[in-house]
């Protein structure tokens, strides 16, 4: 069964919506299990979905790529502008732009093997 683009651009949506929740909560609100696990690997971890959910939606890699990385710098940016007790960090931005990367790569994968899409 074929899983309509509309349905992964939904998902899409909703997760975009949670990391921009989950990256501009004050760390105090935050659960001790997120604050005391590696920030860069959680980055990267938060961002392959965004980049996979994106493109099986039927947006271009390249495209998804370069929002990535901008919306990374957009939530960095927050973080320091914002007085949410976190701070911007250039290699979260990197860690964020590396997932968004291996997304773009596992998205890839699954397009060449219509596995979902």
């Amino acid at each position: 069964m074929r899983i309509p683009p509309i349905v992964f651009r939904w998902l899409a949506i909703i997760w975009t919506i949670i990391m921009l929740i989950g990256c501009l909560t004050p760390h105090a609100d935050l659960p001790g299990e997120l604050v005391e696990f590696n920030d860069k690997i959680l980055h990267a971890v938060i961002f392959a979905p965004f980049a996979i959910l994106w493109i099986l939606a039927g947006f271009r890699l390249d495209y998804v790529l370069i929002a990535g990385i901008l919306f990374g710098g957009l939530i960095e940016g927050l973080q320091y502008i914002l007085p949410i007790n976190r701070t911007a960090d250039w290699i979260d931005l990197a860690a964020d732009g590396l997932g968004t990367l291996i997304g773009v790569g596992l998205a890839w994968v699954v397009q060449k093997t219509k596995i979902i899409a």
